[in-house]
């Protein structure tokens, strides 16, 4: 249905012979005399014997199943007018218009014509709804993130170091991004590694015409986030810190999506690590934090309605605390009582996000698309 647009036309042509309509008699029961008694129709006003006019039907049935638009095509509606009478050894050209598309449903609306072309008159105008009734997808083998290309922002802390070790234990080809070269050199193992500061859209601009002219990207991990720090919403430097985190987050994400999804093939997927804390109450003095990944959620759920179409899907998981350097200002107490109270009694690990990074990216979650994973250990529950 995609490879399908408005404008699209497709034709056959058929002539009408006495053997066609004795096989349509004999399959119908329809032995209608002005069908079949040259005698009985000469006298009728019709003045001879005329083709059945669901034979004629039958070919545009015959359009619709091979040619427009083909394999799984089932007629939801047929509006059809008779112009002008089909004789035997009459040729006629049926040809179908697409005239609407509505993937949402997976209905096509035709503009049919039957011209004749032995009498230069239209036998037929018909307008045909069709369903396109797709299989289920077949079980293939599933080649996983083998050899697939992957950007990962903010690749250079504990989090992006362990994607990226991960990814390449399923045999993908990291890209890492990070802002600090001494910090992102000592990430092991073999990978593209870029020095792209996501603040700055100079750098930003770099690094994507890098990542481009290296090849095609099959998928990104955004987990580029400046610190975040503890600012009142009374204080006047939430604002810049409100700035900051959108334009790591949010903003650079959809700089990067612009210049990456119009290249990106089907299959391909995103993932961005958020926060537990856009589901639920936020924590105190947090909102800078907070706004900017309920903003990039939404961005999520717009590229996953936007691009599922195309293939591509877009998902994010929402992570409870990490015991990382991102997380070192928070005091040990707290730390202990949030393992305390989720179901699973501790937090949660870089290799959990890490895992569920890797699903989202791969086979496995082909239907996935524009959801929030939860890596709360049960403290939310959705």
């Amino acid at each position: 249905m995609q490879n399908w647009k408005v404008g699209d036309r497709r034709s056959i042509v058929r002539q009408f012979k006495a053997e066609d309509v004795a096989r349509f008699v004999d399959i119908t029961g329809d032995d209608n005399p002005i069908h079949v008694s040259a005698e009985f129709a000469r006298g009728t006003p019709a003045g001879g014997v005329i083709v059945h006019g669901m034979l004629a039907a039958s070919h545009v049935s015959a359009l619709i199943g091979k040619e427009i638009p083909g394999d799984g095509a089932v007629w939801s509606s047929f509006d059809v007018v008779w112009r002008n009478p089909i004789r035997l050894g009459d040729q006629v050209r049926f040809e179908a218009e697409i005239k609407d598309i509505r993937v949402s449903t997976g209905v096509i609306t035709l503009a049919i014509t039957g011209t004749n072309e032995t009498r230069k008159n239209i036998s037929l105008e018909a307008t045909a709804k069709v369903m396109i009734m797709q299989p289920e997808p077949s079980e293939t083998p599933k080649v996983g993130l083998k050899g697939k290309r992957i950007l990962v922002t903010g690749a250079s802390g504990v989090l992006g170091t362990a994607v990226a070790n991960r990814l390449r234990q399923e045999g993908a080809m990291p890209v890492l991004w990070g802002r600090d070269l001494e910090r992102l050199s000592t990430v092991a193992g073999p990978s593209e590694k870029l020095v792209v500061d996501m603040s700055n859209s100079d750098s930003l601009d770099e690094g994507i015409k890098a990542l481009l002219d290296g090849g095609k990207v099959d998928g990104v991990v955004h987990l580029a986030a400046p610190p975040a720090r503890a600012i009142g919403m009374d204080d006047p430097a939430n604002a810049d810190e409100l700035a900051a985190h959108l334009n790591v987050g949010p903003v650079a994400f959809s700089r990067l999506c612009a210049a990456l999804l119009p290249g990106m093939a089907a299959g391909g997927s995103l993932v961005v690590v958020l926060t537990q804390y856009v589901v639920g109450v936020p924590p105190l003095k947090m909102s800078a934090y907070v706004a900017a990944k309920l903003a990039s959620l939404g961005l999520v759920r717009s590229i996953a309605a936007e691009f599922g179409p195309k293939g591509i899907r877009c998902n994010a998981v929402s992570p409870g605390m990490i015991n990382t350097p991102y997380s070192e200002s928070v005091p040990m107490r707290l730390k202990q009582i949030e393992a305390a109270t989720n179901p699973l009694r501790r937090l949660c690990a870089p290799r959990d996000v890490a895992d569920a990074v890797c699903f989202l990216l791969g086979p496995e979650s082909a239907f996935v698309n524009g959801t929030n994973l939860s890596l709360t250990g049960g403290a939310v529950m959705s």
